[in-house]
């Protein structure tokens, strides 16, 4: 996931030198409508991310938009997982949204790791526009619930 370590840099700069944040806690979408269909209707997200002990928060946009917040300090959620990497961008991830019969449209699209120890893998919760929440591996695609 190369645009998720470009990301990573750009807010490791903004909290200052020598930093380098490589664990990622959540990724929240923020989409152009309450309801949308596509990949593209996803303006960019807020990520939360762990660096020496400590968490920040800030949004960057997905291209063609442009722009990031400065990374702010936050607390610490719990339930939560940290995680580096994962195979399974947003964008494949409606693909795999859209193979069900869940309805066309989403409201929510989250990336997370809960923290229990059965889970070997993050996950990307998408809701769909009907109130079902899909659950997909962020390594595998495989659809965990519904």
């Amino acid at each position: 996931m190369s645009n998720l370590k470009e990301t990573l840099n750009k807010a490791s700069c903004q909290i200052g030198n020598n930093v380098e944040i490589e664990k990622l806690l959540r990724k929240e979408g923020r989409l152009a409508k309450g309801a949308v269909a596509t990949a593209e209707e996803v303006l960019g997200f807020d990520y939360l991310v762990e660096y020496d002990g400590k968490c920040f928060e800030f949004y960057a946009a997905n291209p063609p938009l442009i722009g990031m917040t400065q990374p702010v300090p936050v607390q610490r959620p719990l339930g939560i997982a940290a995680f580096t990497d994962y195979k399974i961008d947003y964008k494949k991830a409606i693909d795999i949204f859209h193979t069900g019969n869940w309805g066309d449209k989403f409201t929510d699209i989250v990336l997370a790791k809960p923290l229990t120890p059965e889970v070997t893998e993050p996950y990307w919760y998408i809701r769909s526009y009907l109130g079902i929440e899909v659950v997909i591996g962020a390594n595998t695609g495989t659809i965990h619930s519904s």
